[in-house]
């Protein structure tokens, strides 16, 4: 037997800019799904905030890690040690999605990630990330000296391959 017709409204429907990008509904406001990065979007990344890194578990579960990035061209960068979680995760499933977010905004981006473990280049890269975020290069010795030095780094470079973002 039918339902009943019910007299509930029908939901508005937002509005999407630009007009390529995919819409979804997110508490009455519109959320944008789309392929790059608006000027705003890159705006709010290039600013240091800390985001938060998706994999995915052996066991199909989520691993969610807090962390530093720099946005490189149309690539988030990042680093981590070998022996973590996410190094791990990455060699099995390189697809990722990482998200930054302040009270009222966020961007979200999902990509394949690339590994890069030459040494050379992770150290460099960890000391990039830690000027951002330090603003000093006597803490980002301190830290180079007493840790990273001893770590053997690895650099991942993620290709924005879908950007999803709200209060833009």
């Amino acid at each position: 037997m039918a339902s009943p017709p019910t007299s509930r409204p029908r939901p508005r429907r937002s509005t999407c800019v630009p007009r390529n990008a995919i819409c979804s509904a997110r508490n009455g406001e519109a959320v944008a799904i789309r392929r790059d990065l608006t000027q705003a979007e890159r705006a709010f990344l290039r600013e240091v905030r800390f985001a938060v890194l998706g994999t995915t578990n052996e066991n199909g579960s989520a691993h969610l890690t807090v962390m530093w990035y720099d946005l490189e061209g149309d690539e988030i960068m990042f680093n981590t040690a070998r022996g973590r979680k996410k190094p791990e995760n990455l060699a099995r499933d390189p697809r990722a999605s990482l998200i930054v977010a302040d009270e009222y905004r966020f961007v979200r981006v999902e990509g394949t990630v690339r590994a890069n473990d030459d040494q050379v280049v992770a150290q460099a890269d960890i000391r990039k990330l830690a000027f951002r975020y330090y603003h000093s290069d006597e803490r980002v010795q301190r830290n180079v000296d007493a840790t990273w030095a001893k770590q053997h780094r690895i650099t991942y470079r993620m290709p924005v391959r879908r950007v999803y973002s709200s209060g833009f």
